[in-house]
């Protein structure tokens, strides 16, 4: 008959002092076991260990390292640790593709053993729990091959730019820039680019047919409500007037109180005078007149007081106007910026400026299209900006026989490819300074090459940088 074993959960540092006490004090190895209540095998594994050392042996346990060779290396996890710290912003994918990058394009360590070593190492954040959006999800298709497919956009920002923060977002799509607020997000039932969730068709069948999904009247779209954005030349504008007739105000009512302080000298310059001390019976009796003197004084005094609350009200006023002044961009200069991406491999393949900025023209970003289009384009991707819809970029469109794809309205991330590298030039440029345009070009050239050798987790395969993955496209 079998009997079954009892099962000895992991041995603590005080049971083994026990346990080695005991068996030294009684020479009784199993009454040693039972009150530290620990197996005889246990004794036996740390025996050794007390006869070694004595109890100060028994305090740590050995390391499992040499029984699990596939850990980590240490190097490895320094590596981690090292660039967490030096990029804060970097995930687990970013940071093991960065480390893939540095080993020929090799794995390293997963993504998941990165986040354990963050996790080890204090620097991991909490996740925070985020509701699943309901519905239908958006399904994403990109071209078959480089140079078949381009998304372009235009980006706005300063002639120059000092402060470490954020740069705002700017849209010139009807030909004026405006900033723009970020809408609330709703639920989406149908979207033009459904069409993309049979991956069975033939990728120029299904673009032609996004097309026609396009260029449906925008009642057929639910569009939700758009925030109503303004320029800052107009916040500035309403911000004079409701300035200049604060001023008005004010300056009424100082004029009203002039008459009012007028009229009340008046009245004491017109008060009889005092009684003298011989009137002793004018002085016992009060008249009527200083009755209505009394009453005169209590109003003069409450009028003064009512004249200080208005003060203080003035006085919030202005505080809150100057506050709302001081938080308007002080941007009154812009630079223009053309984004040419790669739909399949998103490597940039030219950032042209344009120190025009909200005054460039069509003619002006087809000149510089015209030397950066690859030989072998099909569909060119842009929103329904007025410099993509204008008859000079019709023309364009004939001349190199592509099918120019507009966007749905109000639906920005049927263009997200060009939209996501907007927002990465944006968060680089955030932290960088310059005064003018050539300064502003170096930066932008530097940020190019940047991004283009960089991984990438947008692409087919995840992990690889533009560059590498146009080298090797060819091969899958």
């Amino acid at each position: 008959m079998n009997k079954t074993r009892t099962h000895f959960p992991i041995t603590t540092a005080q049971q083994r002092r026990l346990l080695f006490a005991v068996w030294e004090e009684t020479s009784d190895r199993a009454e040693a076991c039972r009150q530290a209540h620990v197996s005889q095998s246990t004794f036996y594994n740390w025996k050794p260990r007390f006869e070694a050392g004595g109890s100060a042996a028994l305090e740590e346990t050995g390391s499992h390292a040499p029984h699990h060779p596939h850990r980590t290396a240490a190097d490895i996890a320094v590596r981690v640790v090292t660039l967490r710290r030096s990029h804060p912003d970097w995930g687990k994918r970013r940071i093991a593709d960065e480390m893939a990058k540095g080993n020929n394009w090799v794995p390293l360590v997963s993504p998941n053993t990165v986040k354990r070593i963050l996790q080890d190492a204090d620097l991991w954040p909490e996740a925070e729990s985020q509701a699943k959006k309901g519905g239908p999800q958006p399904v994403a298709r990109t071209a078959d091959a480089p140079g078949q497919t381009l998304n372009i956009d235009l980006c706005f920002v300063p002639a120059t730019h000092e402060a470490a923060e954020k740069l705002p977002a700017v849209s010139g799509s009807s030909g004026r820039l405006v900033i723009e607020q970020a809408a609330d997000p709703a639920a989406e039932r149908q979207w033009p680019g459904q069409v993309f969730a049979d991956e069975s068709r033939d990728y120029a069948e299904v673009m032609l047919d996004f097309v026609a999904a396009s260029n449906r009247p925008a009642a057929s779209v639910e569009t939700g409500d758009l925030s109503e954005a303004q320029t800052v030349k107009q916040q500035k504008r309403a911000l004079r007037l409701e300035a200049a007739h604060l001023r008005d105000e004010r300056r009424q009512i100082r004029q009203q109180r002039q008459l009012e302080n007028a009229a009340w000298q008046a009245l004491q310059a017109e008060r009889p005078a005092e009684p003298t001390a011989s009137s002793e019976a004018a002085a016992a009796t009060p008249s009527a007149q200083d009755d209505h003197w009394r009453n005169l004084r209590r109003q003069r005094c409450e009028t003064v007081a009512q004249r200080t609350e208005t003060d203080q009200a003035w006085r919030q006023k202005r505080l809150d106007f100057r506050e709302r002044w001081s938080q308007l961009p002080i941007i009154t200069a812009w630079i223009a910026i053309l984004v040419i991406t790669d739909n399949c491999t998103r490597q940039c393949l030219g950032l042209p400026l344009f120190v025009a900025g909200p005054r460039v023209t069509a003619e002006m970003l087809v000149e510089a299209l015209r030397r950066l289009l690859p030989p072998d384009l099909l569909f060119l991707i842009s929103d329904r900006g007025v410099h993509f819809r204008a008859e000079t970029f019709k023309s364009l469109m004939r001349h190199k026989e592509f099918v120019h794809v507009l966007i749905a309205r109000h639906r920005p991330q049927s263009n997200g490819i060009a939209e996501r590298f907007v927002r990465s030039l944006k968060e680089w440029l955030r932290d960088k300074s310059w005064q003018d345009d050539q300064q502003l070009a170096a930066l932008v050239d530097q940020f190019r090459a940047e991004y283009n050798d960089r991984p990438h987790q947008g692409l087919a395969i995840p992990g690889l940088s533009p560059d590498e993955f146009a080298n090797r496209v060819w091969l899958f």
